[in-house]
């Protein structure tokens, strides 16, 4: 046997005995899957899985023991080839021996996706949300809040209407009105011009929140022309002129 069939013959067996390591080491970690295993069914597939790779062992035992032209060291063989018997042998141990790297690579990818199948069946299963509904929290009420008064309740003027009967030419009639602020906010008031210029007005100008202030209103008989007066008077808002309201006046002048 020439130098180069011994060398062949070293690496085929490092080869075997690598090949032998990783079977055995996939073994034992099928035996630990097989006590971790959620379901029979799984547990079965290890089982499987552990026979055949009994079964590649004994194979590989059966390559190493295969008949091989061998010498011992430092002898050369008397005849410069092998005879056909054994090359028959050693090339069917070569062929036997491919099968079962094929065979070995099948494997090894199946045994690794049943361990990380069975790592993943391990995991720690989603927490479960407790379907219970919980009472719902109490609200706190808040005191209710009273609405700010229309524009045109604002202000209102008691009485809406007054008569000051019959005033004779060159004298004076006066009269009184209760202006009221019903809002929460003090407001300023302006009265209108009255439109016969014989209308007098004095009053303050604020009118405090929720609180009333007077008006006194004096008609001049020597400005007014004679016969009957009607006046309408506005009292609005200097600030919100659609805060008004208004009350009548009405005279006999003679």
């Amino acid at each position: 046997m020439s130098d180069f069939e011994t060398m062949n013959l070293k690496r085929g067996g490092r080869e075997l005995e690598i090949l032998r390591a990783h079977y055995r080491r996939h073994r034992v970690k099928l035996d630990e899957l097989i006590a971790d295993a959620p379901t029979e069914v799984l547990a079965g597939e290890y089982r499987a899985l552990i026979q055949e790779i009994d079964n590649a062992l004994f194979k590989l035992d059966e390559i190493e023991s295969s008949p091989r032209l061998r010498t011992e060291p430092g002898l050369h063989p008397l005849v410069t080839s092998a005879p056909p018997q054994f090359e028959e042998a050693d090339t069917d141990a070569r062929s036997r021996l491919v099968l079962i790297a094929v065979a070995a690579v099948v494997a090894l990818a199946v045994i690794g996706w049943f361990i990380w199948r069975a790592s993943s069946d391990r995991r720690e299963p989603p927490a479960i949300v407790d379907s219970t509904t919980a009472a719902p929290a109490t609200i706190a009420e808040e005191p209710p809040v009273t609405p700010a008064p229309p524009a045109s309740n604002v202000l209102s003027v008691s009485p809406a209407s007054a008569s000051y009967g019959a005033i004779r030419k060159g004298t004076r009639a006066t009269r009184q009105f209760e202006v009221t602020n019903n809002s929460d906010e003090p407001v300023s008031i302006a009265l209108a011009r009255s439109a016969c210029r014989c209308l007098y007005y004095e009053y303050n100008e604020l009118v405090p929140p929720k609180g009333k202030e007077s008006v006194t209103v004096t008609v001049d008989g020597a400005k007014a022309s004679a016969g009957e007066l009607r006046e309408t008077l506005k009292i609005t808002s200097k600030r919100d002129p659609s805060i008004v309201t208004s009350f009548d006046v009405t005279a006999t002048i003679r």
